[in-house]
């Protein structure tokens, strides 16, 4: 498999030193921070997994595959893929015009919802050693089931959300996040949505771990809590046969494990989004890791952070093929890209939200126009979710 624009394996956190111009409710959501937790075993070496073991905490950008982007307006209209609009913008920042597509409706002409159907796919992953990792059991140091907090949780249910001091309504998060994005330019603040609707209950799928696989312990003793490691192409070749199997070319498929990542020149791979074209359409994909807290230290990179992530990129870039002016080196990005990834430039930066007694740490995602340089439509004119960005990125070298 050829892969597109792998981020640096770089620590997460904010480098902004060679890209000038970087910005820098209810009462359950608020800016998070990670806990420190011992290591499994008790042992207080006061390092977290990832620190001893070198890791890095990323996500990659995938190649899409057999994509004929010509026909995707014709297939939206036959039905054979998601929904989305297309638009373009001229980026001051360099005087060109961008095409992009967006999943949705589009928020300056539409007044309406629009329901994107996903496919709950649940992953319960056999390795060569007797671990299993089971997400419809719980995760460490919880009494519910990973695929139940998952699920049942703020990216697919409705809750009170506000973004820079905003009310966008009772909404799941990354709907929520598409809102305060463009904010002053929907033409209906109350009526348009991108919701993310169930086909099924979710899918129970148990597999072997592809041969190269291995497991190490977690930060809760017992091997149902380990940390799984598989390479990505055998990963990803896994998860797509499950797309084709399970899901329609209208439909997203959801692909959820616990503490297991991919591999790719070392660990850690929490998570993708990916298109492919099919017989019918293009199939629009994400897949995730919901992980223990403490694996990466005090980053707060845990429970439902990789997914917010994923989710919120997907809907902003379906196909990934949505070109930005070049910007980098914050949050997971060492260099310069030229992607509309809202994820990668606040890698590892959470906010909390309290939903159904549990805490989740949803990640901060940077809106349209800090990618585009344009003026800000964002909520409280900031450049993401929770503010972090008080201004576009300037050029990036």
């Amino acid at each position: 498999m050829n892969f597109g624009r792998i981020a640096a394996a770089i620590a997460v956190g904010a480098m902004l030193a060679a890209c000038s111009g970087q910005g820098g409710s209810m009462p359950t959501q608020s800016q998070g921070v990670g806990q420190a937790v011992p290591f499994a075993g008790g042992a207080t070496t006061g390092r977290s997994i990832a620190d001893i073991n070198h890791w890095t905490p990323r996500f990659i950008t995938m190649t899409p595959r057999n994509v004929n982007y010509a026909m995707l307006d014709k297939q939206q209209a036959a039905g054979a893929t998601i929904p989305f609009y297309s638009g373009s913008v001229k980026s001051p920042l360099d005087g060109k015009t961008y095409n992009y597509q967006i999943v949705g409706a589009d928020p300056r002409s539409s007044k309406k919802t629009t329901k994107v159907t996903y496919v709950p796919i649940v992953l319960v992953i056999t390795f060569s050693d007797g671990t299993v990792l089971d997400p419809t059991q719980p995760g460490c140091n919880d009494t519910v089931s990973v695929a139940d907090r998952f699920f049942k949780g703020p990216n697919f249910v409705k809750t009170p959300l506000t973004s820079n001091g905003v009310n966008v309504g009772k909404v799941q998060v990354t709907d929520g996040f598409q809102r305060a994005e463009l904010w002053n330019a929907i033409a209906s603040k109350t009526k348009w949505h991108t919701v993310l609707k169930p086909a099924v209950t979710p899918i129970i799928v148990k597999i072997n771990a592809p041969s190269g696989s291995k497991t190490q312990a977690g930060v809760c003793t017992g091997s149902s809590h380990n940390i799984g490691e598989i390479d990505i192409n055998a990963y990803d070749n896994i998860v797509t046969g499950l797309a084709t199997q399970y899901a329609t070319t209208t439909q997203v498929p959801v692909v959820l494990s616990y503490n297991t990542f991919e591999t790719s020149g070392g660990c850690c791979i929490l998570g993708y989004h990916n298109a492919f074209g099919r017989s019918g359409g293009t199939q629009v994909y994400a897949v995730g890791a919901y992980n223990d807290a403490g694996i990466f230290g005090t980053t707060p990179i845990e429970d439902i952070h990789a997914w917010t992530h994923e989710i919120g990129e997907l809907l902003n870039d379906p196909f990934v093929n949505n070109g930005t002016p070049a910007w980098g080196h914050v949050g997971q990005v060492g260099g310069c890209q030229n992607n509309f990834e809202v994820g990668d430039p606040l890698t590892g930066t959470a906010f909390t939200l309290s939903y159904n007694g549990f805490t989740y740490h949803p990640q901060e995602l940077a809106f349209f126009d800090w990618f585009f340089r344009t003026s800000g439509d964002g909520t409280g004119g900031k450049f993401s979710f929770e503010g972090t960005f008080t201004a576009s990125q300037g050029a990036c070298h």
